[in-house]
Parts: structure tokens; C-alpha cells; sequence
């Protein structure tokens, strides 16, 4: 949601300058979109926030008169009144802003619009106003409060074209954030600044008592491309206002509950039967909108291309795919998860070294990995592995039972072996709210676990340790992307 909002932020507030078309003619000279923009936070004890977003829009100059003539057009044919015509405006400007709002996921109450500047003709101002509840996040993880702002205004995850955009940007922001009483402010934004060519991206703050004040300048040249827009913000992370307070909040999240079942049946002449399945379990709503999905693209064309997808991967990595089939099931099934179930006969699926077949997979699921930021949802994942050797097979290695914790965090995997048969669960649970640095510490040493073992039979090369094991992987989770399933890391 805080990305989206972002590039809310920037969309919702810029484009009624700009026009759709933005064909380039011979003579064509690139304007430049000037604003100042006051984001004012009050803060309430329970973490909702009276927000008022102050947005003045003062170039390019045409622009804003072909805007200002537009609503007066309104009063030529003495239909509406001056006054009527700009209410219009501003109920128009009142729905795109709870529109773009409500979709980013904030919740809104008691919003108003107020417009300036129209009968002047110098520039347009909007003031929008509102309660946003649950603004400030209380995490009992680390035991304070979050408020998320973006100085970068969006520009640091909106998507441009390889040539750029014909257009400069020029825009002055300030967050005016108050926190509520008695908060004990441990964090906030800090100075940072950047250029590329003649862009710039300079970010300055101050603390006034109970108030911190942040300010941000962007200026974007013309045709900027993607490349110039990382040198500007990439390496921006300085999103949060964090405080501590003498009362608690209320948790606000879902949870993230899956698991995971890999089968594979090993034979004498060393092929595979590879038996996938994914159950979908939490959180309810994202499940159903999944299947709706599913079964809006047509169940067999989403199997299809799922079938499809995973022969193309398994090939990708070595392997060679003599038989494969896919099923969707639980999508008629309220309240029941949603399952991807794949079955695959393999050759040169496993790997054969010095005598033995060694087999690896990552036992955390992953879910160390590209984790950049605190968790927003609980994760409660599960991996279930049942490696089945013909009569005569043998295991020379298996992995050590692990258990880790880390502030209520937990990484647990067992094995049994049972003759033939090996049997590992991992279980990783990971607390709402937890940082980056805890989930990464708990999880970096386990992210590889290793299987040797023998089998009667010809002896036939396969994959390398290290391709083997991603085959595995990105078959299991290659699932989630297919039918478009997150797996959030």
C-alpha cells in the first residue's frame, strides 16, 4: 500500500495539468509542471490522523487556463452560475482524490475540497481535507508508532517510458506531520540530496517541539530516462516518522498462511516423479479473489499456461520433462483453499557426485529473500518434503533438525527418516511487523539444505548441486506467480 499511495500521490495531484495528448510536433518545446505541495498530519492518540493535503498547481501558465477555462465554460449558456460551476469542479476533484485514496488502501472519513484561484486566473490551488483512520501504525513489534511519507512524491517507483517523459517537473513539497501527545519521537527523516544531469532530489528536516517538519525538492528535466530517476532516488529509504507512546494500538493485519507439499518418488534408473502442491489458505479474502480471477481467465487456459510454464522452467534448469499434468482445485469451495496441484515424470531432474545423488532445497521458503522492509502481514508457512527411494536405496546424509527464535519470530525444521522414506517439515512463522534484519538474521544460515543419498541401478548424470536445487524452487513457487498468487518477501 505505501508504494501505491506514493504514486497516488503523484498521479492524483499532477495529471489534470496534464493533457492526454502529448504528441510531439516539430516545433514541440517541452513545459515544465511547476506545484507546491503541503501534506499537514495531525496525529490523534488512537493513530487516526486529521490530513489535509494543500496542492498549488503554477505552471505551465496555458495549462492552468485552458483548466480555469473549461470550468467557466460551465457559465456561458447561463446554466450554472460561477459559483455552481466551480463547485462542480471541486466535487469532481473531490471523488478522483477518495477514488485514487480508497484504492491505495487508506480509509477515509469526512472529506472535503476546497478550491482557490479559479476566478484570479493566476494558478489553481485544491485543499484537500479528511480522517484517515489507522494513519499512524502501531506495531508491538518494537513497541511504537509509524506514520509513512514519501518525499519523493512517487517519482522513486513510477514508471516511465526508455525515452523519458517530454515534460520537466518542478515541485516544492512539504509534510508538516504533529504527533500526538505525550509521543516521544525516535525517528525521522534526515538530509539527503542528489543530482543527475540537471535533476535534482534534495530532502532536509527539522523538529519544532512536538511537530517535525520535512521538506523535499524535485526537479525532473525532460526526458529523464529510467536510469536518471534511480540516480535520483534509488537509493532514497528514508520513508517513516517513528515515536513511542504510553498507550498502545490496535494491530491492523492480515495473515499470510500457505503450505507447501514436494513429492518426489526417485527410481532405479534415476528419474523422477515430482508431485507439487500448493494450498493457498490465508488471507481468506485475497484466496477467493485469486480463484475469482482464475476462473474469470478460464480455468483450463490458466492450467494451460501453469503446465506450460513449469515444463519451460524444469527445462530451463537441465531437466527433461517426459509427462506433466496440472489441477486447479477449491475454486468453487467457499472458505476452502485455493490448491495448485502438479505432477511431473523427470529425467535429469537430481544430480549424481562422486558415487551419490545430492539433493538441496532452502527450507525458509525464500522468505529471506529481497526483504528490503518490516513485514506488513504475518507469515505462518509451511514445507512439507517426502523423498521416497526405490528398495536398495539408501540415505548417506540428511539434514539436522533446526529450531531458531528471534523476538517471538520462528524457524523450525524436523526430519524423520523411515526406511525408504524421508520426511521434513518447515515451519516458518514470522510475527507481524518483524524488521528486515531480524527475519534476515534468523533465516540467512538455513537458507540450504542438503540430501545424499544411493540408489541400485545404473548411475546417470543430472544437474549441478546448485542448478538442481533452483529447479526445485522455482518450481514450487513458480506456481504462485502463474495464476498471479503473491508471495510477499
Amino acid at each position: 500500500m505505501k508504494r501505491l499511495l506514493a504514486v497516488l500521490f503523484a498521479a492524483i495531484l499532477l495529471t489534470p495539468l496534464i493533457g492526454s495528448s502529448l504528441g510531439l510536433a516539430e516545433d514541440f518545446q517541452p513545459k515544465t509542471y511547476k506545484q507546491d505541495f503541503v501534506f499537514t498530519i495531525v496525529i490523534m492518540p488512537n493513530g487516526n490522523a486529521n490530513i489535509t493535503m494543500k496542492t498549488v498547481w503554477l505552471e505551465p501558465k496555458d495549462e492552468i487556463q485552458k483548466q480555469i477555462e473549461q470550468i467557466l465554460n460551465e457559465t456561458q449558456n447561463g446554466n450554472m452560475t460561477l459559483e455552481e460551476a466551480i463547485a462542480k469542479f471541486e466535487e469532481e476533484q473531490l471523488q478522483r482524490y477518495i477514488q485514487s485514496l480508497s484504492q491505495s488502501g487508506m480509509n477515509l472519513t469526512n472529506e472535503s475540497i476546497k478550491s482557490y484561484g479559479i476566478e484570479e486566473g493566476n494558478n489553481i490551488t485544491l485543499v484537500f481535507n479528511a480522517i484517515a483512520l489507522n494513519f499512524s501504525k502501531y506495531y508491538s513489534y518494537g513497541d511504537y508508532w509509524e506514520v509513512h511519507l514519501d518525499p519523493t512524491r512517487g517519482y522513486a517507483t513510477i514508471n516511465v517510458p526508455d525515452t523519458g517523459l517530454p515534460f520537466a517537473v518542478d515541485i516544492n513539497n512539504t509534510f508538516i506531520i504533529k504527533l500526538p501527545e505525550n509521543a516521544t519521537l525516535i525517528e525521522y527523516p534526515k538530509a539527503f540530496a542528489q543530482q543527475y544531469n540537471t535533476s535534482k532530489f534534495f530532502v532536509t528536516s527539522q523538529v519544532e517541539g512536538d511537530t517535525v517538519i520535512v521538506k523535499s525538492y524535485i526537479y525532473l528535466e525532460p526526458f529523464l530516462p529510467p536510469d536518471g530517476y534511480n540516480a535520483l532516488f534509488g537509493s532514497y529509504k528514508d520513508y517513516y516518522i517513528r515515536y513511542k507512546a504510553p498507550y498502545k494500538g490496535e494491530e491492523h493485519y492480515q495473515s499470510s498462511v500457505m503450505n507447501e507439499y514436494v513429492t518426489l518418488d526417485i527410481y532405479n534408473n534415476g528419474s523422477v516423479r515430482l508431485h507439487m502442491r500448493d494450498e493457498y489458505v490465508e488471507p481468506k479474502s485475497e484466496v477467493e479473489a485469486r480463484k475469482a480471477e482464475i476462473i474469470s481467465y478460464g480455468v483450463e487456459n490458466v492450467t494451460e499456461y501453469i503446465l506450460r510454464t513449469y515444463s519451460i522452467a524444469l527445462g530451463y534448469r537441465g531437466a527433461i520433462v517426459d509427462d506433466g499434468k496440472v489441477r486447479i482445485l477449491g475454486l468453487n469451495e467457499t472458505d476452502s483453499p485455493l490448491i495448485i496441484d502438479a505432477e511431473y515424470m523427470l529425467r535429469n531432474f537430481t544430480t549424481f557426485e562422486n558415487g551419490s545423488y545430492v539433493y538441496q532445497f532452502d527450507p525458509t521458503l525464500g522468505l529471506s529473500n529481497g526483504l528490503t522492509d518490516r513485514l506488513e502481514y504475518a507469515v505462518n508457512h509451511t514445507l512439507y518434503i517426502t523423498i521416497n527411494l526405490p528398495d536398495g536405496g539408501e540415505f548417506l546424509e540428511v539434514p539436522d533438525n533446526i529450531s531458531e527464535t528471534l523476538n517471538g519470530n520462528e524457524f523450525k525444521m524436523t526430519v524423520v527418516k523411515e526406511g525408504n522414506s524421508l520426511k521434513i517439515t518447515s515451519h516458518v512463522f514470522i510475527r507481524y511487523g518483524a524488521t528486515a534484519e531480524d527475519v534476515t538474521k534468523m533465516l540467512s544460515n538455513h537458507t540450504t539444505a542438503t540430501i545424499r543419498y544411493t540408489i541400485p541401478g545404473e548411475k546417470s548424470g543430472g544437474l549441478t548441486g546448485t542448478q538442481q536445487m533452483a529447479a526445485v524452487v522455482i518450481a514450487v513457487l513458480i506456481i504462485a506467480f502463474a495464476v498471479f498468487f503473491w508471495k510477499r518477501r
